[in-house]
């Protein structure tokens, strides 16, 4: 069997953050994105999941729930206010698996 190099949890966060930074200028609304832009350093965050229903179908395949996460990136609300979820990426902690998917907020 051969050996995998995964990320770990909290890269795979990190990597994660990255992918959002660089694809939400031009897959969020303009609005989504400025409110991102002025609350990230105090309210955002990445949950890691397992994935949710649907994925299998757009991965075009099974997924392990060993290797495969759901990351949901967004702003904690504030004053008791709902957390507002931006992004859905589907992510392998595989490092050589090119595997991501993202939905984005408006799509799910």
């Amino acid at each position: 069997m051969q050996h995998l190099e995964l990320w770990s949890l909290d890269e795979l966060c990190d990597h994660a953050f990255d992918i959002f930074d660089e694809l939400a200028p031009d897959n969020l609304s303009a609005s989504d994105y400025q409110t991102y832009q002025q609350h990230y350093e105090d309210r955002s965050y990445v949950d890691l999941l397992p994935p949710g229903a649907g994925w299998e179908e757009l991965a075009g395949g099974e997924l392990d729930p060993e290797l495969h996460f759901e990351a949901q990136i967004g702003l904690s609300g504030e004053a008791g206010a709902e957390d507002q979820i931006l992004a859905r990426i589907l992510l392998s902690r595989d490092k050589d698996e090119t595997l991501c998917h993202a939905l984005w907020r408006g799509q799910f």
